[in-house]
């Protein structure tokens, strides 16, 4: 698709370069050929350009081994007294073999650890996770969270009958103020 716009921008700066050489044929003016050459200048710079552009606006393609590790409520995503509650009360970790533990806390206090497996479906652009859990479900894990990706980083949301949407981003625990 970038070579066949390429291509067709080759035709369209073909046919200006070729009318401002008329011009300046005619008239005899510098600034026709100055033309020009900036014309060209801007056609051979614009794939350069194209792939900054591309890096800079590329969402990030998560990897397996990027899924794991701890994760923290997203207290930016939704700022509030709600979220810095849940950042202090809710987090998890994925590990290397695959097993998920969900954390209820009272800040840096674990109450209770939730133990469950993680499975991966890769038929997305990026692998999504599915958690398995032994015991009852708990109101944040009853649904698969959603991974979103953004140019720089990912996170999850898990959706609670009671809090509504939660973010998760990787990180670990910190203390709030």
């Amino acid at each position: 698709m970038i070579l066949f716009a390429l291509a067709f921008l080759f035709i369209i700066f073909s046919a200006i370069s070729i009318v401002l050489w008329i011009l300046k044929l005619i008239f005899k003016k510098k600034i026709f050929r100055t033309l020009n050459i900036g014309l060209w200048i801007i056609f051979i710079s614009l794939p350069f350009l194209i792939m900054i552009l591309d890096f800079f606006t590329t969402k990030i393609q998560v990897e397996k081994d990027d899924i794991y590790g701890n994760y923290v409520i997203n207290r930016y995503k939704c700022p509030g007294k709600q979220s810095d509650w849940q950042y202090n009360h809710y987090r998890f970790k994925i590990t290397k073999d695959d097993k998920i533990f969900f954390y209820i806390t009272d800040k840096e206090n674990i109450i209770k650890t939730i133990e469950g497996t993680v499975s991966y479906n890769i038929g997305y652009t990026s692998p999504h996770i599915k958690i398995n859990f032994e015991e009852p479900i708990f109101h944040i894990l009853e649904e698969n969270p959603t991974l979103y990706r953004e140019i720089w980083t990912f996170y999850y949301v898990f959706e609670s009958n009671k809090y509504g949407n939660m973010f998760f981003s990787k990180g670990n625990w910190q203390e709030i103020d």
